[in-house]
């Protein structure tokens, strides 16, 4: 139940329940372990889905899709099921049957034939719209607005939404399950939009069932988060949730033990009780759009694996032109484009999914691209089915700070033009984009780890967690990192980190005030025009700048008031001043002693607290200087050699990983002007690369291959560190060492 007071039951909401002790404890060792269960979700390393539109059958060529799986030596795949429309003779009421199925089982055969191949098999349902005639017989099925009229597809005016709260939910969908699990040898359910896409349901059932939970009315939207309905709403639907997941999953594990039902999507919710149902995640960040960064894949299977680092995970392309708002999906990506992505992905650990909208088959430009990926992970199979990620740096993961943290805009003022009034807006996701490009173009490996999982067995791993802007952060979840630090851990936080609570409520002093050594002074600057920091060399932050004496700030600011008035900082404030007109571009103040950093040894560990936006305004300006700052803070905080090392020309994305009885560091080449914009139209060739890795204790090297070039690598012992010489990346070399 949610309380009727205006203080809802934190217990209840994200990274509000007991983070330490047995409950976050993660089974099977260490907190990145992916030591492979007894599942069967384990085998599979390759996916291929098919998903039919209503037309497909009796048009698309079954044997084309056999021989690709069988080419690319695909070991999973998803099939077109129910919901929606039904690719099979259903008998459940109400399930839209394909017009073009007539007497045929297209869901049926395809299930067959890939069983034959010895290849499993998910059903994909999606439950999210309905017709008339269900509208009809069953008017409570249907999702309302406000004024209690049924809404309508945003994309198809034919179809409605279904409530996801109600008997689509709790009655319909398991006899769907039931019935599709019962007749067909399905390893499992793959839920698409499985949470329905409505929105705010305003029907008598979400009515009742929201009244009950928390005595409140339904919120008409949920843009106020300081609303306690709003509030109590994102809980009550997150209830919701893992009621459903509960039930479907209890509905496909009764009819066969070995299935299992996965989400396709799972937003807020909980890792701890995701893992009671999800055996797998399979991660549907299908591609990206043209103002994406070319690392986003990567960063998907890094957010994804910190959600649940026991489990197996995958992540779902797109061969088609899905990432636009205008989804033209029988049209095909640029094959570089494709290659690039799905194979950024895999360095980080993600199982590739291949998504196909329509069965039938217009445009194969993909095929290339696919087969020939798929193809060389087969080859080299082993040195991907990993169970240690070798990072020894972390960033933050905060479903909680996306959902509760809302940053003041600033006014604009009129000084600038309209892209001036654009960067005023900036974006929520902002600061871990920069400290995440910084931490890219640095060759740092690094891992997310999740806010609601920081019991010691899953931190203390890691040398340095980054809080980019962490501002929504509990009680409990400070004191774990207060725990971590004095335990010989590493933080560097940015700008508002830790000012809010859990629910985004602005406390009275920073949460992390006694590890950054400041106070909060009761203000931020939300517009800081024109602002400079004064390089206080030498210091190891200021490496590489010391021949300057000042260089950017920020454009927002939180005023600090130092716990020891004495310090002296390697960066300090040039106060902001006019930069218009022209004329008036200069200060009075050319130095002052307000520090911009706080670098300091508290316990056994290091803390580095800037208080200002210097990631969001490294990912809106992409200065040098500030890649420098944030490169020198992290290696500063890690006091110690990273575990993988690269140097050599261009943009690399890398990671290092463990296998049994092997280590593999992976070079993804992003060298391309279209790296940050657009789809990259060509891959170009980048080298010569020396990378150093740092051997697991008590082994060495038998044999060091590279997979890209296909050859054996050159190398030589330097202590504990392994030297490999790389001549050349086209697209993603792997350094793959076997151990003795």
């Amino acid at each position: 139940m949610i309380g009727n007071d205006a203080e809802i039951d934190r217990r209840s909401v994200i990274g509000a329940a007991a983070m330490l002790g047995a409950a976050a404890a993660l089974p099977g060792g260490a907190a990145n372990a992916q030591s492979p269960g007894s599942g069967w979700e384990w085998g599979p390393m390759r996916w291929v889905q098919i998903c039919a539109t209503e037309d497909d059958p009796g048009r698309y060529d079954k044997q084309f899709w056999l021989d690709f799986l069988q080419r690319t030596r695909t070991q999973g795949v998803c099939l077109s099921a129910g919901g929606v429309t039904a690719f099979y003779p259903t008998q459940v009421p109400f399930h839209y049957r394909s017009p073009f199925l007539a007497d045929g089982d297209m869901f049926g055969e395809l299930v067959h034939a890939c069983k034959a191949m010895d290849i499993r098999v998910l059903a994909r349902v999606d439950p999210h719209a309905m017709r008339a005639d269900a509208l009809a017989a069953h008017p409570e099925w249907v999702a309302r607005d406000a004024a209690g009229r049924p809404k309508r597809h945003p994309a198809d005016p034919e179809l409605y939404l279904t409530c996801p709260n109600g008997a689509v939910t709790f009655e319909w969908m398991p006899q769907v399950l039931r019935e599709i699990v019962s007749r067909y040898p399905v390893d499992g359910v793959f839920g698409n939009r499985w949470a329905g896409s409505a929105g705010i349901c305003h029907c008598n059932v979400c009515r009742t069932k929201f009244q009950k939970a928390s005595g409140r009315a339904i919120p008409a939207t949920l843009k106020d988060l300081g609303d306690p309905a709003v509030r109590a709403y994102l809980v009550w639907d997150d209830e919701m949730r893992y009621e459903q997941l509960d039930l479907w999953a209890r509905t496909v594990t009764g009819v066969n033990p070995q299935a299992f039902f996965t989400p396709g999507t799972w937003g807020r919710l909980d890792p701890r009780r995701l893992r009671r149902t999800a055996r797998a995640l399979f991660a549907d960040r299908q591609a990206r759009s043209g103002n994406a960064p070319a690392w986003l894949n990567g960063r998907s299977a890094k957010e994804t694996a910190c959600l649940m680092p026991d489990r197996p995970v995958s992540g779902i392309f797109a061969v088609g032109e899905t990432a636009t708002p205008y989804r033209f999906m029988d049209s095909v990506q640029a094959p570089t484009e494709i290659r690039a992505y799905l194979h950024d992905g895999l360095a980080h650990g993600f199982r590739p999914w291949m998504t196909k909208f329509k069965a039938e088959v217009f445009d194969k430009r993909w095929v290339p691209a696919v087969a020939d990926s798929y193809a060389w992970h087969a080859r080299h199979e082993k040195y991907f089915r990993n169970i240690d990620n070798l990072s020894r740096v972390a960033m933050l993961h905060s479903a909680q700070t996306n959902t509760y943290y809302v940053p003041e805009v600033p006014r604009d003022n009129g000084a600038g033009g309209p892209q001036d009034a654009q960067s005023l807006r900036g974006g929520s996701d902002d600061a871990t984009n920069g400290f995440y490009q910084a931490l890219v173009e640095a060759r740092v490996p690094f891992a997310f780890v999740d806010e609601r999982l920081l019991d010691p067995a899953a931190i203390d791993r890691y040398r340095v967690i980054v809080l980019p802007n962490i501002a929504a952060l509990s009680d409990a979840q400070c004191a774990a990192l207060r725990g971590y630090v004095r335990r010989g851990g590493a933080i560097v936080a940015t700008h508002e980190t830790a000012l809010c609570d859990e629910w985004g409520n602005r406390r009275a002093n920073f949460g992390l005030a006694d590890l950054f050594g400041c106070d909060y002074a009761g203000r931020v600057d939300q517009r800081v025009a024109n602002s400079y920091l004064s390089v206080r060399g030498p210091h190891p932050l200021t490496a590489g700048l010391d021949d300057t004496p000042r260089i950017m700030a920020g454009t927002k600011q939180v005023h600090v008031r130092p716990h020891d008035p004495r310090m002296r900082a390697a960066f300090t404030s040039v106060p902001s001043y006019p930069d218009l007109p022209m004329e008036k571009v200069y200060t009075a103040t050319r130095r002052t002693d307000v520090p911009m950093v706080f670098a300091r040894t508290v316990g056994k560990g290091r803390v580095v607290y800037f208080p200002f936006d210097l990631d969001r305004t490294f990912w809106e300006n992409s200065t040098g200087d500030h890649l420098t700052v944030l490169r020198n803070a992290v290696a500063w905080a890690a006091n110690a050699p990273e575990p993988m090392t690269v140097s050599g020309p261009g943009l690399l994305d890398v990671a290092y990983w463990r296998q049994q009885g092997s280590v593999a560091a992976h070079l993804v080449n992003l060298t391309n002007p279209m790296a940050m914009r657009g789809y990259m139209r060509e891959v170009i060739p980048a080298g010569p690369y020396q990378i150093s890795l740092q051997l697991p204790p008590g082994t060495r090297p038998a044999a060091v291959r590279l997979l890209e070039a296909e050859r054996d690598a050159v190398y030589r012992r330097e202590g504990d560190r392994l030297i490999v010489e790389v001549p050349q990346i086209k697209l993603h070399e792997v350094v793959a060492v076997d151990l003795a």
